[in-house]
């Protein structure tokens, strides 16, 4: 339903409009990055067409509704990459298909996932069915890369220019899963990608890492040179320590920030609100200035091992300098 689609909720609003005021066009292009909800509101797009409540909304309950949710919907297609690549085949293919009449409506649809990815064939035919829709038609490209797009399919298609969802949105929607409001407050602050936000969560590394992060901080002020050893024997030796470093530093960026946060009396803007107690004692003993340097330490890091400097020796040097404060 349209209602259910908050996270971009106006474009919402001016499909449901469109749809209800009989204004809908013959092609659109959903244009934004992963995870901003393009096929979301695509598949809505389609329901609402289709919905035998006609009312210019999805019910979810009739058959068309739960034929589409199940891509089981004879008049709506769904094209993607076959390989890495849309083929003039699969095009072809379509266009055959729409040339028949609509089985159970006065409309047929189509969705094309990452559109960009088209053959310079496969445009060009994509091209000639835009130009010439059959009747009752109605095409939803959807792109994370607008400018690979032929200039000619984009002046057929009405551009529907989908923004980043805030992290709000992300964290509304991981608590709505089912995700605890500490981690998913973490994971909101880390990534603007709902299903790069999903993937985190569910992977058993990710909190490991926060726990990690965690350990280390409190080391680094407790244990002198023994965070050494929890860098060595903790960070390093994890599964995803080489491949997902820079996650782990965005971590320890946050939380040195949380803890700031707590000293400057701003507890309302804190991130890991599940650890208020571990914050509140390592944060007396961290002090403002060495936090406020001790995040541009993490950052200068992250610099570094993006010019590929040996891991191990950059995050030994990185909690040194955090110790020295």
């Amino acid at each position: 339903m349209w209602k259910d689609c908050v996270e971009q909720k106006r474009i919402a609003e001016y499909l449901h409009r469109s749809i209800s005021n009989d204004r809908l066009a013959h092609a659109y292009l959903f244009s934004g990055t992963a995870g901003s909800g393009k096929r979301k509101l695509a598949f809505q797009l389609a329901k609402a067409v289709f919905c035998l409540r006609q009312d210019g909304d999805s019910c979810e309950q009739c058959d068309n509704c739960r034929r589409i949710n199940t891509g089981n919907h004879p008049d709506v297609h769904y094209v993607s990459p076959e390989g890495t690549r849309i083929k003039i085949k699969q095009i072809e293919d379509l266009q055959r298909e729409f040339s028949y009449r609509a089985m159970e409506s006065q409309h047929k649809v189509y969705i094309m996932d990452a559109a960009d990815k088209m053959t310079v064939d496969a445009a060009n035919r994509l091209l000639k069915f835009l130009e010439e829709p059959p009747k009752g038609v109605v095409a939803i490209l959807l792109t994370e890369q607008i400018h690979s797009l032929l200039p000619t399919i984009l002046s057929r298609c009405q551009v529907v220019s989908f923004p980043s969802l805030s992290d709000e949105a992300i964290l509304a929607r991981l608590i709505e899963d089912g995700v605890k409001p500490g981690l998913a407050r973490v994971t909101a602050a880390l990534t603007l990608n709902i299903e790069e936000a999903r993937a985190l969560v569910e992977a058993d590394w990710f909190a490991q890492f926060r726990n990690l992060v965690i350990q280390l901080s409190e080391d680094i002020v407790e244990r002198g040179v023994y965070a050494l050893v929890t860098i060595h024997d903790k960070l390093l030796k994890a599964e995803k320590a080489a491949d997902e470093i820079n996650l782990f530093l965005d971590l320890l960026v946050v939380w040195l920030r949380d803890l700031l946060l707590y000293l400057l009396g701003k507890e309302s803007h804190i991130t890991n609100i599940d650890q208020m107690e571990t914050i509140q004692r390592q944060a007396v003993r961290w002090g403002q200035r060495r936090l406020v340097d001790g995040m541009g330490t993490v950052l200068k890091t992250k610099n570094r091992l993006s010019h590929y400097a040996n891991l191990q020796l950059t995050l030994e040097d990185m909690v040194l300098r955090l110790q020295e404060g």
